[in-house]
Protein backbone atom coordinates (compact mmCIF):
# COMPACT_ATOMS: atom_id res chain seq x y z
CA UNK A 1 0.00 0.00 0.00
CA UNK A 2 2.05 2.99 -1.53
CA UNK A 3 -0.82 5.14 -2.82
CA UNK A 4 -2.71 7.70 -0.87
CA UNK A 5 -6.02 8.30 -1.11
CA UNK A 6 -6.64 11.69 -1.95
CA UNK A 7 -9.20 12.57 0.38
CA UNK A 8 -6.25 12.47 3.02
CA UNK A 9 -3.51 15.53 3.88
CA UNK A 10 -1.28 13.72 5.47
CA UNK A 11 -0.89 10.42 4.70
CA UNK A 12 0.60 7.26 6.17
CA UNK A 13 4.73 8.07 5.21
CA UNK A 14 4.38 11.73 5.30
CA UNK A 15 6.49 13.90 7.28
CA UNK A 16 4.26 16.64 8.27
CA UNK A 17 6.35 20.21 9.37
CA UNK A 18 7.26 19.79 13.12
CA UNK A 19 4.61 22.61 13.96
CA UNK A 20 1.39 20.74 12.50
CA UNK A 21 2.73 17.21 14.03
CA UNK A 22 3.14 18.70 17.86
CA UNK A 23 -0.35 20.63 16.92
CA UNK A 24 -2.05 17.39 15.30
CA UNK A 25 -0.47 15.23 18.40
CA UNK A 26 -1.64 17.68 20.82
CA UNK A 27 -5.60 17.14 19.66
CA UNK A 28 -5.26 13.41 19.90
CA UNK A 29 -3.78 13.50 23.88
CA UNK A 30 -7.03 15.51 24.52
CA UNK A 31 -8.92 12.42 23.49
CA UNK A 32 -6.30 9.80 25.08
CA UNK A 33 -6.68 11.95 28.28
CA UNK A 34 -10.77 11.29 28.38
CA UNK A 35 -10.16 8.02 30.03
CA UNK A 36 -7.66 8.49 32.83
CA UNK A 37 -10.58 9.22 35.35
CA UNK A 38 -10.84 5.44 35.65
CA UNK A 39 -7.14 5.02 37.50
CA UNK A 40 -8.51 7.74 39.22
CA UNK A 41 -12.01 5.91 40.10
CA UNK A 42 -10.49 2.40 40.77
CA UNK A 43 -7.35 3.71 43.34
CA UNK A 44 -9.79 5.85 45.17
CA UNK A 45 -12.37 2.65 45.58
CA UNK A 46 -9.51 1.01 47.07
CA UNK A 47 -8.83 3.35 49.55
CA UNK A 48 -5.58 4.61 47.81
CA UNK A 49 -4.55 8.25 48.90
CA UNK A 50 -3.75 11.00 45.97
CA UNK A 51 0.04 10.48 46.11
CA UNK A 52 -1.19 6.75 44.76
CA UNK A 53 -3.61 8.26 42.27
CA UNK A 54 -1.59 10.54 40.81
CA UNK A 55 1.21 7.67 40.23
CA UNK A 56 -1.01 5.39 38.76
CA UNK A 57 -2.65 8.00 36.47
CA UNK A 58 1.12 9.17 35.64
CA UNK A 59 2.60 5.92 35.08
CA UNK A 60 -0.54 5.04 33.19
CA UNK A 61 0.14 7.78 30.57
CA UNK A 62 3.67 6.72 30.22
CA UNK A 63 2.34 3.14 29.18
CA UNK A 64 -0.01 4.95 26.29
CA UNK A 65 2.45 6.81 25.25
CA UNK A 66 4.98 4.05 25.18
CA UNK A 67 2.68 2.32 23.62
CA UNK A 68 1.66 5.25 21.02
CA UNK A 69 4.96 5.53 19.42
CA UNK A 70 5.25 1.35 19.68
CA UNK A 71 2.24 0.60 16.77
CA UNK A 72 3.25 3.56 14.38
CA UNK A 73 6.63 1.33 14.16
CA UNK A 74 7.55 -1.04 11.77
CA UNK A 75 10.52 -2.94 13.70
CA UNK A 76 9.94 -6.92 12.28
CA UNK A 77 7.12 -8.60 14.35
CA UNK A 78 6.46 -5.46 15.86
CA UNK A 79 4.07 -2.35 15.15
CA UNK A 80 1.69 -2.13 12.91
CA UNK A 81 3.27 1.50 10.83
CA UNK A 82 0.07 2.99 11.53
CA UNK A 83 -1.31 5.83 13.94
CA UNK A 84 -3.48 4.04 16.47
CA UNK A 85 -2.79 5.92 19.65
CA UNK A 86 -3.24 3.95 23.59
CA UNK A 87 -5.28 5.26 26.73
CA UNK A 88 -6.22 3.90 29.79
CA UNK A 89 -8.68 0.63 28.78
CA UNK A 90 -12.24 0.91 29.66
CA UNK A 91 -12.88 -2.73 29.15
CA UNK A 92 -9.83 -3.83 31.93
CA UNK A 93 -11.44 -1.77 34.59
CA UNK A 94 -13.94 -4.28 35.87
CA UNK A 95 -11.94 -7.29 35.90
CA UNK A 96 -8.76 -4.67 37.66
CA UNK A 97 -11.26 -3.31 40.15
CA UNK A 98 -12.06 -7.11 41.13
CA UNK A 99 -7.83 -7.76 41.25
CA UNK A 100 -7.11 -4.28 43.32
CA UNK A 101 -10.06 -5.39 46.27
CA UNK A 102 -8.33 -8.78 46.68
CA UNK A 103 -5.19 -8.17 46.53
CA UNK A 104 -4.28 -4.13 46.37
CA UNK A 105 -2.42 -2.79 43.23
CA UNK A 106 0.51 -5.40 43.40
CA UNK A 107 -2.31 -8.25 42.33
CA UNK A 108 -3.77 -5.96 40.03
CA UNK A 109 -0.18 -5.35 38.34
CA UNK A 110 0.67 -8.60 38.48
CA UNK A 111 -2.68 -9.66 36.41
CA UNK A 112 -2.08 -7.18 33.77
CA UNK A 113 1.26 -8.79 32.91
CA UNK A 114 -0.80 -12.28 32.38
CA UNK A 115 -3.26 -10.01 30.04
CA UNK A 116 -0.25 -8.30 28.17
CA UNK A 117 1.54 -12.02 27.63
CA UNK A 118 -1.45 -13.54 26.32
CA UNK A 119 -2.60 -10.50 23.44
CA UNK A 120 1.07 -11.02 22.77
CA UNK A 121 0.76 -14.86 22.14
CA UNK A 122 -2.84 -14.59 20.42
CA UNK A 123 -0.80 -11.99 17.57
CA UNK A 124 1.59 -14.50 16.43
CA UNK A 125 -1.08 -16.60 15.26
CA UNK A 126 -4.32 -13.83 14.76
CA UNK A 127 -3.34 -14.99 10.96
CA UNK A 128 -4.05 -18.07 10.55
CA UNK A 129 -7.50 -17.49 11.32
CA UNK A 130 -7.72 -14.87 8.48
CA UNK A 131 -10.76 -16.75 6.91
CA UNK A 132 -12.57 -15.58 9.94
CA UNK A 133 -12.77 -12.16 8.93
CA UNK A 134 -14.37 -11.47 5.60
CA UNK A 135 -15.52 -7.98 4.66
CA UNK A 136 -19.29 -8.28 6.02
CA UNK A 137 -17.32 -9.50 9.67
CA UNK A 138 -14.66 -7.13 9.71
CA UNK A 139 -17.22 -4.44 8.59
CA UNK A 140 -18.95 -5.26 11.57
CA UNK A 141 -16.34 -4.87 13.69
CA UNK A 142 -15.48 -1.52 12.50
CA UNK A 143 -18.85 -0.60 13.34
CA UNK A 144 -19.67 -1.88 16.64
CA UNK A 145 -16.23 -0.34 17.66
CA UNK A 146 -17.93 2.98 17.08
CA UNK A 147 -21.40 1.67 18.49
CA UNK A 148 -19.31 1.18 21.99
CA UNK A 149 -18.47 4.86 21.99
CA UNK A 150 -22.38 6.15 21.45
CA UNK A 151 -23.33 5.79 25.07
CA UNK A 152 -20.24 7.44 26.33
CA UNK A 153 -20.43 10.32 23.62
CA UNK A 154 -23.77 11.22 24.20
CA UNK A 155 -23.78 11.25 28.03
CA UNK A 156 -21.12 13.21 27.86
CA UNK A 157 -22.18 15.51 25.19
CA UNK A 158 -25.57 15.94 27.54
CA UNK A 159 -23.71 16.24 30.44
CA UNK A 160 -25.08 13.77 32.11
CA UNK A 161 -24.25 10.93 33.83
CA UNK A 162 -27.19 7.95 34.32
CA UNK A 163 -30.78 7.88 32.62
CA UNK A 164 -33.01 10.27 33.99
CA UNK A 165 -30.05 13.29 35.30
CA UNK A 166 -31.27 16.48 34.12
CA UNK A 167 -29.96 17.92 30.94
CA UNK A 168 -28.78 21.64 31.88
CA UNK A 169 -29.21 24.12 29.42
CA UNK A 170 -25.55 25.03 29.65
CA UNK A 171 -24.20 22.03 29.37
CA UNK A 172 -26.64 21.64 25.57
CA UNK A 173 -25.09 25.23 24.86
CA UNK A 174 -21.38 24.20 24.88
CA UNK A 175 -21.61 21.27 23.72
CA UNK A 176 -23.41 22.38 20.16
CA UNK A 177 -21.26 25.16 20.46
CA UNK A 178 -18.25 22.88 20.52
CA UNK A 179 -19.67 20.29 17.68
CA UNK A 180 -21.04 23.08 15.55
CA UNK A 181 -17.30 24.92 15.38
CA UNK A 182 -15.58 21.60 14.70
CA UNK A 183 -18.21 20.98 11.88
CA UNK A 184 -18.31 24.34 10.42
CA UNK A 185 -14.25 24.25 9.77
CA UNK A 186 -14.82 20.65 8.49
CA UNK A 187 -17.34 21.32 6.00
CA UNK A 188 -17.11 24.85 4.84
CA UNK A 189 -13.56 25.32 5.51
CA UNK A 190 -11.20 25.23 2.57
CA UNK A 191 -7.82 26.12 4.25
CA UNK A 192 -5.61 24.32 6.38
CA UNK A 193 -7.29 24.87 9.41
CA UNK A 194 -9.43 21.55 8.84
CA UNK A 195 -6.69 19.93 10.20
CA UNK A 196 -6.82 21.57 13.74
CA UNK A 197 -10.56 21.47 13.70
CA UNK A 198 -10.74 19.40 16.96
CA UNK A 199 -8.43 21.66 18.37
CA UNK A 200 -10.21 25.05 17.42
CA UNK A 201 -13.17 23.19 18.75
CA UNK A 202 -11.90 22.62 21.95
CA UNK A 203 -10.62 25.74 22.66
CA UNK A 204 -14.02 27.13 21.97
CA UNK A 205 -15.64 24.64 24.40
CA UNK A 206 -12.99 25.15 27.58
CA UNK A 207 -13.88 29.18 26.24
CA UNK A 208 -18.21 28.85 26.70
CA UNK A 209 -17.41 26.42 29.39
CA UNK A 210 -15.86 29.30 31.50
CA UNK A 211 -18.04 31.69 29.88
CA UNK A 212 -21.30 29.07 30.98
CA UNK A 213 -19.81 28.38 34.61
CA UNK A 214 -18.90 24.81 33.76
CA UNK A 215 -15.28 25.29 34.42
CA UNK A 216 -14.29 27.98 37.36
CA UNK A 217 -11.47 29.91 38.26
CA UNK A 218 -10.93 26.96 41.19
CA UNK A 219 -10.56 24.75 38.36
CA UNK A 220 -7.80 26.14 36.88
CA UNK A 221 -6.18 27.42 40.37
CA UNK A 222 -6.40 23.77 40.97
CA UNK A 223 -4.26 23.12 37.74
CA UNK A 224 -2.37 25.36 38.99
CA UNK A 225 -1.51 24.23 42.62
CA UNK A 226 -0.33 20.50 40.96
CA UNK A 227 2.97 20.03 41.08
CA UNK A 228 5.66 20.60 37.72
CA UNK A 229 7.42 17.69 37.86
CA UNK A 230 7.14 14.16 39.57
CA UNK A 231 8.92 10.70 39.38
CA UNK A 232 5.70 8.49 39.21
CA UNK A 233 8.28 5.18 39.50
CA UNK A 234 9.51 6.42 42.71
CA UNK A 235 5.63 6.61 44.31
CA UNK A 236 5.83 2.78 45.97
CA UNK A 237 3.13 1.86 43.33
CA UNK A 238 5.92 0.67 41.15
CA UNK A 239 7.54 -2.86 40.53
CA UNK A 240 5.32 -5.07 42.90
CA UNK A 241 3.29 -8.26 41.82
CA UNK A 242 1.45 -10.84 42.49
CA UNK A 243 -0.51 -13.57 41.00
CA UNK A 244 -3.84 -15.70 41.09
CA UNK A 245 -4.66 -18.69 39.59
CA UNK A 246 -8.69 -17.60 39.91
CA UNK A 247 -8.08 -14.69 38.06
CA UNK A 248 -6.23 -15.68 35.15
CA UNK A 249 -9.34 -17.03 32.61
CA UNK A 250 -11.21 -13.52 33.35
CA UNK A 251 -7.87 -11.71 32.60
CA UNK A 252 -7.43 -13.84 29.07
CA UNK A 253 -11.34 -13.22 27.90
CA UNK A 254 -10.83 -9.68 28.82
CA UNK A 255 -7.64 -9.56 26.98
CA UNK A 256 -9.13 -11.47 23.83
CA UNK A 257 -11.99 -9.26 23.61
CA UNK A 258 -9.32 -6.29 23.79
CA UNK A 259 -7.51 -8.03 20.76
CA UNK A 260 -10.56 -7.73 19.01
CA UNK A 261 -11.20 -4.56 19.64
CA UNK A 262 -8.03 -3.58 18.64
CA UNK A 263 -8.79 -5.53 15.15
CA UNK A 264 -11.40 -3.58 14.60
CA UNK A 265 -9.11 0.00 15.18
CA UNK A 266 -6.06 -1.44 12.77
CA UNK A 267 -8.50 -2.45 10.12
CA UNK A 268 -10.34 0.98 10.00
CA UNK A 269 -6.92 2.33 9.94
CA UNK A 270 -5.71 -0.02 7.12
CA UNK A 271 -8.98 1.09 5.28
CA UNK A 272 -8.04 4.85 6.12
CA UNK A 273 -4.80 4.73 4.20
CA UNK A 274 -5.46 2.45 1.49
CA UNK A 275 -8.07 3.42 -1.63
CA UNK A 276 -7.76 0.27 -2.79
CA UNK A 277 -8.93 -1.66 0.26
CA UNK A 278 -10.85 -5.41 0.36
CA UNK A 279 -9.88 -7.10 2.84
CA UNK A 280 -7.28 -7.16 6.30
CA UNK A 281 -3.90 -7.47 6.13
CA UNK A 282 -3.30 -9.99 8.46
CA UNK A 283 0.67 -9.62 9.21
CA UNK A 284 0.08 -5.73 9.95
CA UNK A 285 -2.65 -6.58 12.33
CA UNK A 286 -0.69 -9.43 13.78
CA UNK A 287 2.15 -6.81 14.82
CA UNK A 288 -0.23 -4.32 15.76
CA UNK A 289 -1.56 -6.58 18.30
CA UNK A 290 1.81 -7.11 19.44
CA UNK A 291 2.93 -3.63 19.90
CA UNK A 292 -0.32 -3.62 21.77
CA UNK A 293 0.69 -6.01 23.98
CA UNK A 294 3.73 -4.05 24.58
CA UNK A 295 1.53 -0.80 26.07
CA UNK A 296 -0.46 -3.39 28.71
CA UNK A 297 3.04 -5.04 29.77
CA UNK A 298 4.54 -1.78 30.20
CA UNK A 299 1.53 -0.80 32.50
CA UNK A 300 1.62 -3.84 34.46
CA UNK A 301 5.29 -3.38 34.87
CA UNK A 302 5.25 -0.22 35.72
CA UNK A 303 2.64 0.50 37.87
CA UNK A 304 -0.42 1.95 35.30
CA UNK A 305 -3.72 0.34 34.92
CA UNK A 306 -3.62 -1.64 31.87
CA UNK A 307 -4.56 0.40 28.16
CA UNK A 308 -6.06 -0.35 25.09
CA UNK A 309 -6.42 0.81 21.61
CA UNK A 310 -8.40 3.98 21.22
CA UNK A 311 -11.11 3.53 18.71
CA UNK A 312 -11.90 7.56 18.87
CA UNK A 313 -8.72 8.59 18.04
CA UNK A 314 -8.68 6.20 15.13
CA UNK A 315 -11.85 8.43 14.05
CA UNK A 316 -10.28 11.72 14.58
CA UNK A 317 -7.29 10.64 12.48
CA UNK A 318 -9.66 10.47 9.49
CA UNK A 319 -11.68 13.49 10.65
CA UNK A 320 -8.63 15.72 10.69
CA UNK A 321 -7.43 13.80 7.45
CA UNK A 322 -4.09 13.55 8.66
CA UNK A 323 -2.90 9.69 9.32
CA UNK A 324 1.03 10.04 9.29
CA UNK A 325 2.73 7.46 11.87
CA UNK A 326 4.77 10.22 13.08
CA UNK A 327 1.87 11.87 14.36
CA UNK A 328 1.66 8.94 16.60
CA UNK A 329 5.59 10.01 17.91
CA UNK A 330 4.67 13.53 18.59
CA UNK A 331 1.69 12.75 20.85
CA UNK A 332 2.68 9.29 22.59
CA UNK A 333 5.62 11.26 23.37
CA UNK A 334 3.99 14.48 24.37
CA UNK A 335 2.06 11.70 26.83
CA UNK A 336 5.21 10.41 28.33
CA UNK A 337 5.87 13.76 29.48
CA UNK A 338 2.78 14.79 31.06
CA UNK A 339 3.41 11.52 32.97
CA UNK A 340 6.23 13.54 34.51
CA UNK A 341 4.47 17.18 34.29
CA UNK A 342 1.43 16.81 36.62
CA UNK A 343 0.67 20.53 36.09
CA UNK A 344 0.19 19.84 32.49
CA UNK A 345 -1.24 16.83 32.46
CA UNK A 346 -3.99 18.33 35.06
CA UNK A 347 -5.02 21.08 32.03
CA UNK A 348 -6.78 17.87 30.15
CA UNK A 349 -7.91 16.17 33.57
CA UNK A 350 -10.60 19.35 33.97
CA UNK A 351 -11.87 18.76 30.42
CA UNK A 352 -15.61 19.21 30.70
CA UNK A 353 -17.74 16.59 29.38
CA UNK A 354 -19.87 18.77 26.68
CA UNK A 355 -16.69 19.37 25.32
CA UNK A 356 -15.25 15.67 25.74
CA UNK A 357 -19.16 14.19 24.38
CA UNK A 358 -18.62 16.92 21.33
CA UNK A 359 -15.29 15.66 20.43
CA UNK A 360 -16.57 11.81 20.72
CA UNK A 361 -19.75 12.29 18.57
CA UNK A 362 -17.80 14.39 15.75
CA UNK A 363 -14.99 11.45 15.49
CA UNK A 364 -17.54 8.63 15.66
CA UNK A 365 -19.61 9.77 12.58
CA UNK A 366 -16.82 9.12 10.36
CA UNK A 367 -16.30 5.77 12.15
CA UNK A 368 -19.97 4.56 11.64
CA UNK A 369 -19.94 5.63 7.39
CA UNK A 370 -16.28 3.58 7.20
CA UNK A 371 -18.16 0.43 8.81
CA UNK A 372 -20.87 0.64 6.50
CA UNK A 373 -18.84 1.16 3.61
CA UNK A 374 -16.98 -1.75 4.69
CA UNK A 375 -20.10 -4.19 4.97
CA UNK A 376 -21.49 -3.17 1.53
CA UNK A 377 -18.40 -3.52 0.15
CA UNK A 378 -18.63 -7.34 0.43
CA UNK A 379 -22.23 -6.68 -2.10
CA UNK A 380 -24.36 -7.90 0.70
CA UNK A 381 -26.72 -11.30 -0.61
CA UNK A 382 -29.50 -12.89 2.23
CA UNK A 383 -26.74 -15.22 4.00
CA UNK A 384 -24.61 -11.73 4.74
CA UNK A 385 -28.15 -10.42 5.71
CA UNK A 386 -28.25 -12.44 8.50
CA UNK A 387 -24.43 -12.93 9.53
CA UNK A 388 -24.90 -9.08 9.93
CA UNK A 389 -28.24 -8.69 10.97
CA UNK A 390 -28.25 -11.14 13.71
CA UNK A 391 -24.75 -10.08 15.11
CA UNK A 392 -26.15 -6.39 15.42
CA UNK A 393 -29.05 -7.29 16.78
CA UNK A 394 -27.61 -9.21 19.89
CA UNK A 395 -24.64 -7.44 19.87
CA UNK A 396 -26.93 -4.07 20.12
CA UNK A 397 -28.87 -5.16 22.83
CA UNK A 398 -26.14 -4.76 25.37
CA UNK A 399 -26.17 -1.37 25.33
CA UNK A 400 -29.74 -0.71 24.93
CA UNK A 401 -30.62 -2.97 27.69
CA UNK A 402 -28.12 -3.04 30.09
CA UNK A 403 -28.74 -6.31 32.61
CA UNK A 404 -30.07 -8.18 30.20
CA UNK A 405 -27.18 -10.63 30.51
CA UNK A 406 -26.98 -10.26 33.88
CA UNK A 407 -27.42 -13.97 34.99
CA UNK A 408 -25.00 -15.48 32.59
CA UNK A 409 -22.26 -17.40 34.11
CA UNK A 410 -19.50 -15.36 35.52
CA UNK A 411 -16.99 -16.57 32.80
CA UNK A 412 -18.68 -15.85 30.09
CA UNK A 413 -19.71 -11.87 31.32
CA UNK A 414 -17.20 -10.69 29.68
CA UNK A 415 -18.37 -12.25 26.52
CA UNK A 416 -21.63 -10.32 27.35
CA UNK A 417 -20.43 -7.60 28.55
CA UNK A 418 -19.35 -5.74 25.12
CA UNK A 419 -21.12 -5.06 22.01
CA UNK A 420 -18.21 -5.20 20.11
CA UNK A 421 -17.43 -8.37 21.73
CA UNK A 422 -20.99 -10.25 21.38
CA UNK A 423 -21.32 -9.17 17.88
CA UNK A 424 -18.19 -9.84 16.66
CA UNK A 425 -18.16 -13.68 17.99
CA UNK A 426 -21.88 -14.16 16.75
CA UNK A 427 -20.65 -12.76 13.35
CA UNK A 428 -18.05 -15.33 13.35
CA UNK A 429 -19.88 -18.08 13.97
CA UNK A 430 -22.66 -17.59 11.54
CA UNK A 431 -20.58 -16.97 9.04
CA UNK A 432 -18.81 -19.67 9.29
CA UNK A 433 -22.15 -22.18 9.86
CA UNK A 434 -24.75 -20.11 6.91
CA UNK A 435 -20.75 -20.02 4.35
CA UNK A 436 -20.00 -23.80 5.48
CA UNK A 437 -21.14 -25.20 2.06
CA UNK A 438 -19.29 -22.63 0.08
CA UNK A 439 -16.07 -23.01 1.94
CA UNK A 440 -16.43 -26.75 0.93
CA UNK A 441 -16.89 -26.79 -2.98
CA UNK A 442 -14.08 -23.69 -2.54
Amino acid sequence: MDQKPETLIYGREDRPPLRDMLLLGLQHIFLMSSTLVLPVVLVNNIGGDSDEVEAVVCLTMIAAGLGTIVQSLRLGPLGSGYLVPNLAGPSFFGVSMRAAWMGGLPLMHGMILVAGVFEALFSRVVHRVRFLFPANVTGLVVLMVAVGLIPVGTCKFLGVENQGDLIKPANLAVAFLTLGCMVGINVWSRSRIRLYSVLVGMVSGYAASFAFGLLSLSDFLQVAAEKWVSLPMLSGVSFHWAFSWELVLPFCIVSLCVSLKAFGNLITAQRINDPDWSEPEMKSIGNGLLADSVSVLAAGLLGGMATDTSASNVGLSLATRATSRRIAWACGGLFIFLGFFPKLGALFSIMPPPVMGSILIFVTSYMVLSGFQIILSSKPDQKHIFVIGIAFIFGLSVDLLPGLYADVPHVLKPLFGSSLTLSTVLAILLNQVLFARKAKQG
